[in-house]
């Protein structure tokens, strides 16, 4: 059977194109130190914030979704890369406190457990970092700028790692009594993930559009070739494939081009969320029809049709599907029916040298030279960030299965390039309980992409919250309607 890893849906919300020279005008006009910095700026302030201070200033502020057109723009043209270096000074501290904030306030003791303390010690180092670090507006201040976010960047790489152990930690103390608390756990998780991939999209595009490199902004690239990507994803499962479980199932690859034109996006993005496809597929193919070692097994198809508004990639395999009672369960964080789960010796070489155990070779992580991305599977992570992946700027990955027989999973990347990012909107669990993402006008209605576990959750929490403050209108919400 075709085993998924977590994915909790996110919140996606439509929103007008505000971009981030709008954002950057305003806040300049908003805090005039920021053109004029002077001895009591913040960089040399006498005073300096406490790390408290810091954290509960910055994540009041809101983020300001940028686009993927925008951003290529931005790095192709050097007087506007730095001028975006001064929107990102503020930017990521926002993004970072409000991140540091949810960390320190998750229930169920999750805060002090193993693993999601020593994330929120390193949040809280690369806020004051930013802090301290003076407005690049110049050559030097730029590049040291540059140098600082590489720093960041590249320093503990293991956050998902370590939440995980945390997240293990309380599935082991309550037992079977965790799937009533999953819900919530999830949910978080989801949404400080999505806040995560923009983070690190920001940080590692400017570190990357320092440089210019043909064919690039950043770590974008501006003509895209979906069916190489593709094939060097499948040439990677297959051979972590054979290396666990002795053979693999060969991998077709076709595309259709529909709708001829470029297509931007980010290489290292797709060519991991391919990987993680296949490599469900390749397993599932394996353990459904072979029985030694040179069985003929059934291929894995993909098939790539270039259409207007998107880049789809379906990925079809004959191993076996998924039961409907499953399906549920595909996308639940920390979800695997792999045998051999590799977090057991991860938890044992956590102390001794950094690792990007962040889904087995995440992205945007920094890579091991041997070892990046050499798990087959067992994390539970890798469909989870996978979608979220895609969902960043606009597209989804979704599983179709025909129990007893296979599964198509259809992958869907944005190449429009206009939307915002899919900034992950805390209404109601936010830290102040406020809208954390652009003002979206009345006429902009909001979209809900969450499970009937989840979505039942936050019911049952609203209207506890309702009845806590004599609030009205606590009657439970009915089949197919909205959360408030």
């Amino acid at each position: 059977a075709w085993h998924g890893t977590g994915v909790m849906a996110t919140l996606l919300v439509r929103v007008p194109r505000h971009t981030w020279t709008c954002a950057l005008q305003q806040r300049l006009a908003a805090h005039p130190a920021h053109c004029c910095p002077h001895p009591a700026s913040r960089a040399h302030a006498s005073s300096p914030r406490s790390s408290k201070e810091s954290i509960a200033h910055w994540a009041s502020r809101q983020p300001t979704a940028v686009t993927l057109r925008d951003l290529c723009e931005i790095g192709l043209d050097h007087k506007r890369r730095r001028d975006h270096g001064v929107f990102l000074h503020e930017e990521l501290r926002i993004r970072i406190a409000q991140r540091l904030l949810e960390l320190q306030q998750l229930p169920y003791g999750l805060p002090e457990r193993e693993g999601i303390g020593t994330v929120i010690r390193w949040y809280t180092e690369h806020l004051m970092s930013l802090e301290e670090a003076p407005l690049p507006k110049g050559a030097r201040q730029d590049e040291a700028f540059t140098s600082l976010l590489t720093r960041i960047f590249e320093e503990h790489t293991e956050v998902i790692q370590q939440l995980a152990f945390g997240v293990q930690d309380l599935m082991a103390e309550l037992g079977p009594g965790y799937i009533q608390v999953q819900p919530e756990v999830d949910s978080i998780l989801r949404r400080f993930f999505m806040a995560r991939i923009g983070l690190r999209f920001l940080i590692q595009h400017h570190i990357e559009s320092f440089r210019s490199r043909e064919g690039h902004s950043g770590i974008l690239q501006l003509t895209c070739d979906p069916a190489a990507i593709a094939k060097k994803a499948a040439q990677d499962s297959c051979m972590l494939c054979r290396a666990h479980l002795g053979q693999a199932p060969p991998v077709l690859v076709q595309e259709h081009v529909a709708v001829p034109g470029d297509f931007t996006y980010v290489p290292m993005h797709m060519h991991y969320m391919l990987t993680e496809i296949l490599k469900n597929a390749c397993r599932a193919v394996v353990e459904q029809h072979a029985d030694g070692f040179d069985d003929a097994l059934p291929p894995v198809q993909i098939q790539i049709v270039r259409g207007y508004e998107d880049v789809t990639f379906r990925i079809t395999d004959e191993g076996g599907g998924i039961s409907r009672a499953r399906m549920s369960d595909v996308w639940k964080f920390m979800y695997s029916t792999y045998s051999k789960t590799p977090w057991a010796s991860l938890r044992r070489s956590s102390d001794q040298s950094p690792n990007s155990a962040d889904s087995a070779g995440n992205p945007l992580q920094r890579p091991r030279p041997a070892t990046a991305g050499g798990v087959l599977a067992g994390y539970g992570v890798g469909l989870t960030l996978s979608r979220l992946y895609a969902q960043y700027f606009g597209g989804d990955l979704k599983i179709l299965s025909l129990d007893g027989f296979g599964t198509d999973a259809y992958l869907h990347l944005s190449r429009l390039g206009t939307g915002c990012e899919n900034l992950p909107q805390g209404v109601l669990y936010s830290p102040s309980m406020r809208d954390s993402s652009l003002a979206i006008g009345e006429a902009e209605a909001e979209q809900f992409l969450l499970s009937d576990a989840e979505a039942a959750f936050l019911t049952r929490e609203l209207e506890a919250f309702r009845r806590s403050t004599g609030g009205e209108g606590s009657s439970p919400t009915s089949a197919g309607g909205s959360l408030d």
